[in-house]
């Protein structure tokens, strides 16, 4: 192991949890999320403050709406 593979897993994580919230934004449901990953629901609710996954989707929902009566 060198000293950059802490760095490494770190960045790694990092990016897993930008594309975990990317897939909430967009709309994907968590137990789907959470199947993709591998891991239960509540391994990946554990992932995030309390809450947080649900105002993701809400703020996604929002935005549909928006974007939808701007058509």
């Amino acid at each position: 192991m060198t000293n950059e593979t802490p760095e490494l897993i770190d960045e790694v994580r990092a990016v897993k949890m930008l594309l975990i919230l990317n897939a909430l934004a967009l709309g994907c449901q968590q137990k789907h999320v959470a199947a993709a990953l591998g891991v239960s629901d509540a391994t990946l609710s554990r992932m995030f403050p309390k809450g947080f996954a649900k105002e993701i989707a809400k703020v996604s929902e929002r935005r549909g709406a928006v974007e939808t009566s701007a058509r």
